[in-house]
Formats: C-alpha cells, sequence, structure tokens
C-alpha cells in the first residue's frame, strides 16, 4: 500500500467511528445481555463455548440457570434490585463448565432497557484482596494527598498507580484547550525511553473516545493481539439496534487505536480518566510491553486513586497563582471603584489605563462605544483594528472570546502577531456595540511532539483512502509563531467580573439618557427658553433636595411630635391623677353641705342670700359632672399624644413587627380635624371595615408617611369635589351618598397568604387616564401652586415598592371615585413573593 498525506481529508471520519456499537467484546470475559427479572438470556457473547462449554444459539432464550446454580441466580437477582449496580460489583460467582466450578468476578450495569452481565475469570481470593490492597491504596493516598503542588501531586499518582499496578510506564497526559495532549509527569522501567515533555495532537484522541472517558472512569485492554469475539444475536432484540457497549468493561477496542498502540509498541494499556469541574482535564496512561491483566479489585483501586486525584486537581489548582489571582483581585477592585464613580466610559479610562492592561496582563487594549474607539497601550493599527472590530462583532457568539493564537481563526492576524497574537474579547452591549478587546504580542515557543503530529492515508490497490495512525514517535519539533501567552482561567475570570461593571456603566448611563429625555419634553413643554441640559440638572438636583427636606422635615415632625408629647404628658397625668382626688374631696364637702341642711335648716340671713346668689345647688349638681368632663378631656388628651408617637415612632425607624391598623388611627386622629365640617362643606364621613390582620413586619414611621399623604390626597380630592359639587357615589356601602363625602379603609390578607391588602377609597370626582399614568412621577401635581409639591405619592410609591417590596396601585375613572392600593408583605423576608 502506498501511503500518502492529503490536504483535503475529512479527518472527522475518525471521530464518527462507532466505537460504543462494535458488536464485539475482548476474550478474557463473557457478555450476556438478559431480560429482568427472569433473567432470560437475550445476547450472549460467542465465547461462552471455550469458557463455559455452552452453546451459542441454545443459550438464547434461557436462563442464567444454564450455567449458575440456585444460590447463584438468588445472589444476582438481590444484587440487581439496587438502583446504583456499581456499588455491588464485582460479585464472586461461581459458574458450571461439565463438572468443573470456575470463579468468576461479575460486574453489572444496565442499559437500553437490559441488564448486561459480564464475567471474568477470578484471580484473587476476596479476602486476601480486600486486605492487602486497603492498606495499599491508604499509603497511597496519603502520599498523593501530602503533594504540595500539581507538579508534584501529578508525579506521586504515577509512582503509585505503577507501585499498585505494575505496568512498565505509567504517565500522566494533560489536555490543553485545544485537546492536544502533554505527558506532564512519568514513572517507568529504567530501560524503555521517556515520554516525559512529549506533546500529542488531539486528533490521536478521537471526539466519541473522549466522550466515553468521561463516562468510564477506567478502560483497560490486557493484550491488543487479542481476536474480537462477536456477540450473538447481532443486535438487541429490544431496539433491533447493536448493543450500546459504552459502560462495558470487556468492549472491544477500535482498530486505528490498536494499530496505534502498535506502532508505539505498546501490548497492553490502560487509562484512567482525570476530571476537574466535570471536564477531561487529563488522563493516566499505562502501557506494557508484554500482556498484561489485572483483576477487578486492582483496577477499581487504581480508579479510586484516579478519583481522589481528581479532587485533589480541584484544590491544588484554587491554590496555584495564588498570589497573581490576589493582585488580580486588588487591581479589579480599583477598577470597579473608578467605574462607580464615573460616569462615562471616557470618564472611566482616564481614570485607569494601566489598570485595565494589568486586569488580565495585556500589552493593549481597545474600548468600542460605537463609533468610538478607546485606544490603551499597544494595538493593532486603525485600518487593521476596525476590520477586526467587525469579525469580532460578527463571530462572537457568547459573552467571551479568548485564543492565545488568532491567526487560526482570524488569518488576516498573522499581519499584525507582534501585538495582537492573542485576543480576548467581551460583549458589553450588543444593542449598542460596546465590546472590549484585550490582546498579546506574540511568543516563538518550540514544542516537542511525539512523532509528526499529522495523520497519514492508506491507499489501498482499488484507490480507497484509509486513515491510519501515526507510526512513528521520535522526537519531532515544531517552531511555533503567531501564539501568544495563553489566557488563565483566573484572567478570564477577571475579564467578566469587570464586564459586569462596565454594564452597570452603559445601564447608568442608558437611565441617565431615559430621565434626560424626559426631562427634555417637561422642559420644552414648560420652559422651552431654557437649555436642556440645565433643565435636567436642575430637575435632579431639586428631586433630590426636595427629597432630603422631606426626609428631613419628617425625622424634625417625629422629634418634635415626640417630644411635645413627652412634655406634654407628665402635666397631662399629674392633671388626670388629682382630678379623681378633686371628685372624692368635692364630693365630701357636698356631702357635709348637706349634713348641715339636715341640722341647721334654718340658716342666717347672710348664708341664705349667699346660697341663692351662687345657686348652692346647681353647683352641687353641676360640680360633679365638671369634673367628669374634665377627665374625660384629660383622657381625650393622653389619647391624642399616643397617637402622635404612634404615629411618629421615633424609636421605631428600622424593621419592626407592628398592627398596621395603629399606624391607620395615629393618622386618622392627626387629620380628625379635617374630616370636621366646615362653613363651606359638611363633614367627611369615615368607614373603617379592618380585617382580621396579623402583625406585619416594616418600617413604621415611613409606613405612617405613606398613610399621611395618602389621606391628605384623598380629603384634597374630597373638598376639591365639594367646591364643585361634583361628588360621585363610587364610596360603596348602602348609606353612600353623593351629598356626602366619604373614605373608605378596606383592609385584609390578599391572595396568596404573603401580604396585607390596604384599600383607602374616596368618592371625589376621580382621575382620567393621562392623569392616573403620572400619579406617582416626581413632581406631578394637579394641585394649584402652593398647595402641594407633587412628591406625595411619588414618595409613598418609593416607600411601599422599594423600601418594602411592596406594590402600589390606583383604580380611577371619572365621575368614578379613587382607590388607592396597598399591598405590603408581611415579612420582608417574603418581599420577592407580592404577586
Amino acid at each position: 500500500m502506498a501511503i500518502t498525506e492529503i490536504e483535503e481529508f475529512d479527518w472527522t471520519n475518525c471521530d464518527r467511528e462507532p466505537i460504543q456499537i462494535s458488536g464485539h467484546i475482548q476474550p478474557h470475559g463473557i457478555l450476556i445481555a438478559v431480560r429482568e427479572p427472569e433473567l432470560e438470556i437475550l445476547q450472549i457473547s460467542e465465547n461462552v463455548r471455550d469458557l463455559l462449554g455452552v452453546d451459542v444459539t441454545s443459550a438464547i432464550g434461557q436462563d442464567l440457570s444454564l450455567f449458575l446454580d440456585k444460590a447463584a441466580v438468588e445472589k444476582l437477582k438481590a444484587c440487581l434490585l439496587n438502583e446504583n449496580l456499581k456499588t455491588v460489583n464485582p460479585i464472586k460467582l461461581s459458574a458450571f463448565k461439565a463438572d468443573q466450578l470456575l470463579d468468576f468476578d461479575c460486574i453489572l450495569h444496565r442499559v437500553e432497557g437490559v441488564a448486561i452481565v459480564e464475567l471474568e475469570l477470578a484471580t484473587t481470593q476476596e479476602n486476601i484482596s480486600v486486605f492487602s490492597l486497603y492498606h495499599s491504596v491508604k499509603a497511597a493516598i496519603a502520599k498523593i494527598q501530602s503533594a504540595q503542588n500539581i507538579n508534584s501531586l501529578c508525579q506521586k499518582t504515577v509512582e503509585e498507580v505503577r507501585k499498585l499496578a505494575g505496568f512498565d510506564r505509567v504517565m500522566i497526559y494533560k489536555f490543553d484547550p485545544e485537546d492536544n495532549g502533554a505527558v506532564i509527569a512519568e514513572a517507568k522501567n529504567e530501560y524503555i525511553i521517556p515520554y516525559l515533555g512529549l506533546n500529542y495532537p488531539s486528533s490521536d484522541i478521537p471526539k466519541q473516545a473522549r466522550k466515553l472517558y468521561t463516562k468510564n472512569w477506567l478502560r483497560l485492554i490486557p493484550d491488543i493481539n487479542y481476536q474480537p469475539v462477536a456477540l450473538f444475536p447481532t443486535d438487541n432484540p429490544l431496539t433491533d439496534r447493536p448493543l450500546d457497549l459504552s459502560f462495558s468493561v470487556l468492549r472491544s477496542v477500535s482498530p486505528i487505536h490498536i494499530e496505534y498502540l502498535q506502532n508505539m509498541g505498546v501490548v497492553a494499556s490502560m487509562s484512567i480518566s482525570l476530571i476537574k469541574n466535570q471536564k477531561l482535564w487529563g488522563l493516566i496512561a499505562c502501557h506494557n510491553y508484554a500482556p498484561k491483566y489485572l483483576d477487578y479489585e486492582v483496577r477499581a483501586a487504581c480508579e479510586f486513586i484516579g478519583q481522589v486525584m481528581s479532587l485533589e486537581l480541584q484544590s491544588k489548582a484554587s491554590d496555584e497563582d495564588y498570589d497573581y489571582k490576589l493582585l488580580l483581585k486588588s487591581i479589579q477592585t480599583q477598577i470597579v471603584e473608578n467605574i462607580s464613580a464615573s460616569e462615562s466610559l471616557s470618564e472611566m479610562l482616564a481614570k485607569c489605563q494601566q489598570n485595565l492592561l494589568d486586569a488580565v496582563s495585556a500589552s493593549g487594549v481597545a474600548i468600542v462605544f460605537g463609533k468610538e474607539r478607546y485606544l490603551v497601550g499597544k494595538t493593532p493599527q486603525e485600518a487593521a483594528l476596525q476590520y477586526l472590530i467587525k469579525w469580532v462583532q460578527a463571530n462572537l457568539k457568547q459573552e467571551i472570546f479568548y485564543t492565545d493564537s488568532l491567526a487560526k481563526c482570524y488569518p488576516e492576524a498573522a499581519e499584525f502577531k507582534d501585538t495582537a497574537s492573542g485576543c480576548l474579547a467581551l460583549e458589553i452591549s450588543q444593542a449598542q456595540k460596546i465590546y472590549v478587546l484585550w490582546f498579546r504580542p506574540e511568543v516563538i515557543t518550540t514544542v516537542n511532539w511525539a512523532g509528526e503530529p499529522k495523520k497519514s492515508l492508506e491507499v489501498d490497490k482499488d484507490g480507497n483512502e484509509k486513515l491510519t495512525p501515526r507510526k512513528s514517535f521520535d522526537l519531532w519539533k515544531e517552531t511555533v509563531t503567531c501564539k501568544s501567552l495563553p489566557w488563565k482561567e483566573c484572567e478570564i475570570n477577571a475579564a467578566l467580573e469587570l464586564k459586569k461593571a462596565m454594564v452597570n456603566i452603559v445601564l447608568r448611563q442608558a437611565e441617565k439618557l431615559k430621565k434626560l429625555n424626559i426631562a427634555l419634553e417637561i422642559s420644552a413643554a414648560r420652559e422651552r427658553q431654557k437649555a436642556a441640559h440645565l433643565e435636567t440638572a436642575m430637575y435632579e438636583l431639586q428631586r433630590a433636595q426636595t427629597q432630603l427636606v422631606q426626609s428631613e422635615k419628617m425625622s424634625c415632625l417625629g422629634q418634635l411630635v415626640s417630644a411635645v408629647a413627652g412634655e406634654l404628658k407628665n402635666p397631662i397625668n399629674f392633671i388626670d391623677g388629682n382630678l379623681s382626688y378633686a371628685n372624692e374631696y368635692s364630693q365630701k364637702l357636698i356631702n357635709l353641705l348637706q349634713l348641715y341642711q339636715q341640722h341647721y335648716p334654718e340658716p342666717l340671713q347672710e348664708i341664705k342670700s349667699e346660697i341663692e346668689t351662687e345657686e348652692l345647688d346647681f353647683l352641687i349638681q353641676d360640680l360633679p359632672k365638671l369634673l367628669g368632663s374634665m377627665k374625660v378631656g384629660a383622657n381625650r388628651i393622653r389619647e391624642i399624644l399616643q397617637s402622635l408617637q404612634n404615629f411618629s415612632r421615633i424609636d421605631e425607624a428600622e424593621i419592626k413587627s407592628v398592627d398596621i391598623h395603629d399606624g391607620l388611627d395615629s393618622t386618622l386622629m392627626i387629620l380628625s380635624n379635617r374630616l370636621k365640617p366646615k362653613p363651606d362643606r359638611p363633614p367627611i364621613h369615615l368607614i373603617k371595615e379592618y380585617g382580621c390582620l396579623p402583625a406585619i413586619e416594616c418600617y413604621p414611621v415611613a409606613l405612617n408617611q405613606v398613610f399621611m399623604n395618602v389621606l391628605t390626597n384623598a380629603i384634597d380630592a374630597l373638598e376639591e369635589a365639594f367646591a364643585g359639587n361634583n361628588l360621585s357615589a363610587e364610596c360603596g356601602g348602602e348609606n353612600c351618598s353623593i351629598e356626602s363625602g366619604k373614605i373608605r379603609i378596606q383592609t385584609k390578607v390578599a391572595a396568596g397568604k404573603n401580604s396585607v391588602e390596604i384599600r383607602i377609597i374616596d368618592n371625589a370626582t376621580g382621575l382620567n387616564a393621562a392623569v392616573k399614568q403620572q400619579i406617582f412621577e416626581p413632581f406631578f401635581t394637579t394641585k394649584p401652586a402652593g398647595k402641594g409639591a407633587g412628591l406625595g405619592l411619588a414618595i409613598a410609591r418609593e416607600i411601599v415598592v422599594k423600601k418594602h417590596g411592596g406594590k402600589l396601585t390606583c383604580i380611577s375613572a371619572p365621575g368614578k371615585g379613587t382607590q388607592l392600593i396597598l399591598e405590603i408583605p408581611m415579612s420582608q423576608t417574603m418581599k420577592n413573593t407580592v404577586p
């Protein structure tokens, strides 16, 4: 056969080889596919005749009692009751061959609706293997876990696996981001040549083989010169397809891989997967130059060592470059601080140019903002950069793209390899076309390959092409150009963190632009002569100042109310306490006067005149009433003071569990004077329909402010309606009349039981759609100048929605009155569950 190298060959043919459905097994065991629970044989390997003396065709349709005794069958059925069959493997079973009893290691798994039973001749006694392996594995794990870094971890692992398994060579084979492999640790017989430091191309391990390595931690090939054993029948009777042997320990080996091992001179091999972050990080590759079989216990011990090393990889990797990660974190923190304090990207760039480079150890960075470019450090020339940016915009499919060989995916990059052989690109905003591109220069390196990395094709006499593995593994050096230092995982993570901070700038600018547009519309309608930028600035300043003033006013009001209430409480208590004594003393004096009248019915003329002048009988009747009225007045003052204190709640500025009705009643007490009749209108009727509410967690002072703002608006609306004689009958209730103003307050537990609902309903004139859409906007008001700043409902919404995580909605229509509906979570831990 002629051997050629052809550039235009579809190398993915190797990746499509169906190695998991080969229909064959290795001959050192028997594979049987059985139907549960009766253990009916559906498929069996043809070597069952040689190992057990059973005819393969007659075995189909029978159960496993064909060659297993009753006890073995029952033991197998009991094991098959387990969901995770790996926990019961291996099962020690004996099978009949004529009059001979053979011991087997039975290995179970399930696939495609059948149970797979694999039998390997046992080579060790169970009690001996467990005892000896325990100490060997324990000592090996202790040494592996004592490693200080990844290099030491890898070297200790290959030494311990070789000591345990006895292979001629044990290597750790690590994959790079392009799936090429490199030997980074090796333990071997002294007479064989070393492979340490050699590299192997990704094509040596096809994709479907890599996928199987992530499913099965261990793969053993005792002798590559075996004759494959077919399964009978070829297809699984339940699926009419070849049986999936992905999890089979006996699965036959790909002919291409067999030839690959032959070319290396390897006769037996074992591989153990190394998994990090659920991805194939590398392999522990074991080679022997003579046939070598390992029993299941030793293989399980080696697999366990691979799993322990995989866990150690996770922790050791986090320790690698620890100081460098701390430095990146510090730089990242500085950038985030500068971003937070910046109003634009240009301002941010001016503050942290060098930090942007150091954040990912780049030599240049380009920030693209639409058609604008911000360049720092060494970057491609403007014309080349423009085409590169277009390419990134068209090809960036995920949030981040990085490569240490840009010319591979963008050939034009070879022209500026001195500045941008490596590229890390982020998309900040696709809509606004904001991107960040970091660059690294070319670093020329020499790679030591184990043989020339290109595969070859054999062309037979009929002209058919056949892919063959590499035949030479002698040292083959390659000079690599157009390649930078690779991007580390911590650098990629740092870039993603910076993206979040930059997105915040973009969102802030977008929000500012939105507010600016709104302010410009308001400005154009009200004061067209003023500059739009000045109007926006004044708008924001006025809003901030008014909110501060309102907040300070409420704080001062609360302190004043609390102080006044405290000062008045003592004299009121004094008056109230003395009234009982005054009442008692006056009653005693009255009793004494009455006693005098009984014993001296005829007083002196002067006393008689004084009695008539002062109307003694009236005084005796009226004095207790007067004292009683004073008692009622003192109690009323005390109630008012208590309401003022409840409203201010100066000692409850933080979250507290309170009765919402107390806050409503305190607010109504303060507003009670406004509900009374006036010369120009009758009284405003208050209807309270309180439901049974539990105490809720809230900010009491802030919530009382909401009640004050909403109820004040309702009273203002009713007074305006009285003036126009335009009351609605929409307040509800049988006694509701259009001649009187009414405010109805309803409370209940809202649907879902996670919040309470407070409805404040008036029968004023109502709102049209245009007004209703704007009532929660700052500075919007329908009241005449001097009557309000338009902040009451805006502040109410801020407190209900943002501070409490609730909802504030309005239902209103002209002539239908207005309803303000507040929904407050019962607990601040439930604020996100308000519907």
